[in-house]
C-alpha cells in the first residue's frame, strides 16, 4: 500500500523550496495527496515589516504553483494562530493525526526565525503520532527513497519505524540494513535470535544487512558516515525519547541527528 496523504509545513523561509521540491518528488513515487500547512503566526512573533496575510498569500501562491506544475492531488490549509488558538506545533500536529506521513525542514540555528519554533521537528516526531520525514536546511535532494538506510537496534520504536517505512521500502532501489549495538553490546540483542532482515525478506525487498558495534563512535555519526559512503538518499530510524527535567525529549541519537543530519530522515516514535 502506498503512502496516500502526505502533510507538509510551509514557510518563507528559502530552505522551504527544497524541503517542497523533495515532497513533491515522494508524492509523485507515493501517487499521495500532498497538503501544505501555513500557520499564521500570533502578531508577538511575526515580522513587523511584512503584512501577515501578504505572506501568507505569497507561501500559497508558491505551493500552488510548485504541485500544479507537477500534476499531483494537492491541498492547501491556512490556519491563524490568533482565531484558532493553536500554535505551530500543535496545529502542525493536530493535522498529522489524519495524514499518513508529515513533512518538516530542520532548524538552522544560525538563521532563526521567531515564527519558526525551533524544537519543531522534535515536537512533530514526539507529538503527532505519524512518522515524520525531516528535510536537510542544506542542500537539494533530488533524489528519495531509491537507496534506503535502515537503523535497527530492536525495540518498539525501530519496529515502527520499519511498518511506517515500508510503502517507502518496497519502491527502493536497495535497502541498507544496518544492525546497531551500542558501547558495550545491547542486551536486548543479546537475549535472542530474531533477525530483522529475516523478517524483511518475506517482503521481497533489495536488501544487504551488517552488524555494528558503535565502539567509541556515536550511533548518529556512524549513520552518517555510511550514508555518505553508500550514496544513501533516506535514513529511517526509531526515534527513542526520554525525560530531562521532566520534558519529554528525544534520545541522544535523535537529537544528534536532528542538529547533523546531512540526508533526509525519516523517524517515527
Amino acid at each position: 500500500m502506498n503512502l496516500k496523504d502526505i502533510l507538509i509545513h510551509i514557510d518563507n523561509r528559502p530552505t522551504c523550496v527544497s524541503r517542497l521540491n523533495t515532497a513533491i518528488l515522494l508524492a509523485q513515487r507515493q501517487s499521495s495527496r500532498l497538503t501544505g500547512l501555513y500557520v499564521i503566526p500570533h502578531p508577538y512573533y511575526a515580522s513587523h515589516h511584512r503584512n501577515p496575510l501578504d505572506q501568507a498569500e505569497e507561501a500559497k501562491q508558491r505551493f500552488l504553483a510548485a504541485v500544479r506544475a507537477a500534476g499531483i492531488d494537492h491541498e492547501w490549509i491556512c490556519v491563524d494562530s490568533v482565531n484558532s488558538g493553536l500554535d505551530l506545533a500543535n496545529a502542525f500536529n493536530l493535522y498529522g493525526h489524519y495524514r499518513d506521513l508529515l513533512v518538516v525542514g530542520q532548524t538552522d540555528y544560525e538563521k532563526p526565525d521567531r515564527t519558526i519554533p525551533p524544537n519543531l521537528p522534535e515536537k512533530a516526531v514526539l507529538g503527532s503520532g505519524r512518522p515524520v520525514l525531516v528535510i536537510p536546511y542544506a542542500g537539494e535532494f533530488n533524489e528519495i527513497g531509491k537507496q534506503v538506510m535502515l537503523a535497527w537496534r530492536g525495540g518498539p520504536e525501530s519496529s515502527r519505524a520499519l511498518h511506517d517505512a515500508l510503502p517507502l521500502l518496497r519502491k527502493a532501489e536497495h535497502v541498507q540494513v544496518m544492525t546497531i549495538q551500542g558501547q558495550g553490546g545491547d542486551e536486548a540483542y543479546e537475549a535472542h535470535d530474531a533477525d530483522i532482515c529475516e523478517h524483511m525478506a518475506r517482503y521481497n525487498l533489495p536488501l544487504s544487512c551488517e552488524k555494528h558495534v558503535t565502539g567509541d563512535l556515536r550511533v548518529g555519526d556512524l549513520l552518517l558516515n555510511r550514508c555518505a559512503d553508500e550514496g544513501i538518499d533516506l535514513l529511517v530510524i526509531g526515534a527513542f525519547s526520554q525525560f530531562r527535567r521532566g520534558h519529554q525529549t528525544l534520545g541522544e541519537t535523535g537529537r544528534y541527528l536532528l542538529e547533523y543530519m546531512t540526508v533526509p530522515v525519516l523517524l517515527s516514535h
